[in-house]
């Protein structure tokens, strides 16, 4: 089991905001902010993913994350939630039958490149 995932932004400060908004739907709010550094945990089962600015001047390599959502409607609003702070449609709301029977997914760009996910199984 995974504690706690690292999502490496340019500046994890100015995007805390782009992020507060995009895992809203998904049950996450913001636990700690500190200099370059910005916890969002999630209300229900305490995961978290930390979002870092890089040391020493290296670059944002973009990623993807997946979270899981607790329904259809959270997927949908999570995708929502994406485009209205900023971020970029990869993945309307919708069936996946390429990744699994029952997989149901959309898909953000944060503005740093990073291939965000809600999804259910």
């Amino acid at each position: 089991m995974i504690d706690h995932v690292g999502l490496f932004v340019k500046d994890a400060n100015e995007r805390a905001g782009f992020y507060e908004h995009l895992l809203a739907p998904l049950g996450y709010v913001k636990k700690h902010d500190f200099p370059g550094a910005v916890c969002f945990a999630n209300k229900a089962d305490g995961d978290s993913v930390w979002l870092e600015s890089p040391k020493d001047g290296n670059p944002v390599v973009p990623t993807h994350l997946a979270f899981h959502a607790a329904d259809e409607d959270a997927v949908k609003a999570f995708h929502k939630a994406g485009l209205e702070a900023g971020g970029t449609d990869n993945g309307q709301p919708g069936p996946r039958p390429n990744y699994g029977p029952t997989y149901y997914a959309a898909f953000i760009h944060d503005p740093d490149g990073n291939n965000i996910e809600a999804c259910l199984r």
